[in-house]
């Protein structure tokens, strides 16, 4: 009787530790997923799952070089130059490692949207979906460097750790502990910019991208792009580069097509 007792008392305890050994398992996968929805997880999501580009950011040409320095070292940075000139693909890697890095919480990528509001309109879903396809060269640079599932936390709109948005919503805004792209620059109009670089807070980097040889304004409307490189050219807190059609660095068959062109 004694020996019954003790082998039912012994399989209650072994039911006891799996179930307890059940919950801990359960409640260490609770706290793994917690984890993963948190910045101070980042190194888990979209990095140990995802394969992402974990290359250097080098300079190929002396124009990338001045660039690079220029995110590097300066809050302020206004580019131009033509096609392939990597002017995205550098701003939006730098803008990545310094997400991973949790130097900024955020970044913000706009650019003007010329169409007229109703096409943008007739486009389905909320403001970001429709302003997904203009994005689009931003967002590849950005999924290759961050992570395609650390990229899809980032957008959703709790976290916004991504933001993306027409130019025409800076408006009232103030932009702090954050790297701020605005591509396509040579379509925003001189008041337009004013009202843009009004809004820098504290922590901020600002990247201006654009070609000013591809302005689609009004004739009577000057770039904002052209307007601030001519009025911050000598200001050593601010930085200026122009690309050449010699640092085209996309494919030969690109230099070729922008000499024949130029």
């Amino acid at each position: 009787m004694g020996r019954q007792k003790a082998v039912i008392k012994a399989r209650r305890e072994a039911r006891r530790v799996v179930r307890s050994d059940s919950r801990s398992h359960r409640q260490r996968e609770e706290e793994s997923v917690t984890s993963l929805v948190q910045m101070g997880g980042l190194d888990s999501i979209g990095m140990a799952r995802d394969s992402r580009d974990r290359g250097p950011i080098e300079a190929r040409n002396e124009a990338q070089a001045h660039y690079l320095n220029a995110i590097e070292t300066k809050q302020l940075i206004f580019a131009t130059g033509e096609a392939g000139c990597g002017k995205t693909w550098i701003s939006a890697a730098k803008a990545a490692e310094a997400l991973i890095n949790k130097d900024i919480e955020r970044i913000i990528v706009t650019r003007p949207v010329l169409q007229a509001d109703e096409d943008l309109g007739f486009l389905p879903g909320d403001i970001s979906e429709k302003f997904a396809p203009y994005f689009r060269p931003v967002y590849d640079v950005l999924v290759k460097r961050l992570g395609a599932s650390f990229m899809q936390y980032c957008l959703r709109p709790e976290i916004a750790k991504v933001e993306i948005a027409p130019f025409a919503y800076m408006r009232g805004r103030t932009f702090e502990n954050a790297v701020v792209i605005l591509d396509e620059a040579q379509n925003v109009t001189a008041a337009q910019m004013k009202m843009f670089l009004t809004r820098l807070g504290e922590n901020v980097t600002v990247i201006v991208n654009g070609d000013i040889t591809q302005c689609d304004l009004p004739s009577h409307a000057k770039s904002g792009l052209a307007d601030a490189l001519a009025r911050f050219e000598e200001d050593e807190m601010i930085g200026v580069v122009r690309f050449g059609k010699e640092d085209c660095v996309r494919s030969a068959l690109c230099q070729r097509t922008l000499h024949a062109y130029g």
